[in-house]
């Protein structure tokens, strides 16, 4: 999640800091790039989105040898997140910078700072942690990133607070549309409709990114409709061949379309290659290790 200041004067960098929310990277640095902002400050946050999408699509040696040392505390941060992705080796030290930011009182009014280490530390699944990171933050972006780290936590409850804070601010910005469809996901029943309308309406206002058709397909296998979230999940798959979420959706929906078991492995395989690290093999590498060792006890 990204960064904005809410604010009444017109958005200069509404096109760059949009494209980049709904996950149209390459989006956002066509638009960085062509953009010519008024002020220091904007011109630093546009290099911040930019460098965000660069990030996203890992790029990550780009960006470190592009952010030197005398750049803002805002792209400092965006190089420190570029840094924990890029190597495994160099995550301790990222991790050590961010607990000294926590105890410091001061790095985490920066928006900025506060969002990377709070994103940081969800993808460590330290999302207690990262809540601290955004707490009192009043950025649209960062409310936003509250509301999916207390869904990730299952405490809807709390997240319809956030979202409710969200809408008081701005209901029709895309991060808050966003964040009222995750709300509607995770609420389940009448409200997975919903979540549908909304990834579909931004998909038809901006594009079809893997991001929102990723969504739109959680809202059909919610719904038990398969056969419908794969086809949406083989255009995302079109769209960026190695976006770890449509890898792990496409290997779970393969499972019930009638697919033999070598295309989820298949699925699997390449998400290893795209994302060694991710949660997904994480939780089923754990569960294959269990399972071994109690078949092993069967079998002695």
């Amino acid at each position: 999640f990204f960064f904005s200041k809410m604010a009444d004067t017109v958005d200069e960098l509404f096109d760059v800091r949009n494209a980049l929310l709904i996950g149209n990277f390459q989006g956002c640095i066509t638009e960085a790039q062509k953009s010519e902002p008024s002020t220091a400050e904007l011109k630093t946050e546009r290099n911040v989105l930019m460098y965000r999408a660069m990030v996203a699509q890992r790029k990550f040696t780009t960006v470190k040898s592009e952010i030197t040392a005398d750049k803002s505390s805002d792209l400092q941060a965006v190089k420190r997140l570029a840094t924990y992705l890029h190597k495994p080796a160099d995550r301790a030290e990222v991790l050590a910078t961010i607990k000294k930011q926590q105890d410091d009182g001061i790095s985490f009014k920066n928006p900025i700072v506060a969002n990377v280490a709070a994103s940081i530390l969800a993808n460590e699944q330290n999302y207690g942690e990262a809540l601290r990171c955004l707490h009192g933050s009043d950025y649209l972006e960062n409310i936003a990133l509250t509301v999916q780290l207390l869904l990730k936590l299952d405490r809807v409850d709390l997240a319809k607070k956030e979202l409710k804070r969200l809408q008081t601010a701005d209901e029709d910005a895309t991060a808050t549309q966003l964040a009222t469809a995750w709300v509607a996901l995770a609420t389940g029943g009448d409200k997975i409709q919903e979540a549908y309308y909304i990834f579909q309406e931004l998909a038809d206002k901006y594009t079809a990114t893997p991001l929102l058709l990723n969504g739109q397909a959680s809202c059909y296998m919610m719904q038990g409709k398969f056969d419908e979230a794969e086809q949406l999940l083989l255009t995302a798959l079109e769209k960026n061949s190695a976006d770890p979420d449509t890898l792990v959706n496409l290997a779970v929906t393969s499972q019930f379309t009638g697919k033999g078991p070598e295309v989820s492995q298949r699925y699997l395989t390449q998400l290893r290659e795209a994302a060694p690290d991710h949660p997904y093999l994480a939780d089923l590498d754990a569960r294959e290790a269990e399972f071994d060792r109690i078949a092993e006890q069967f079998t002695r």
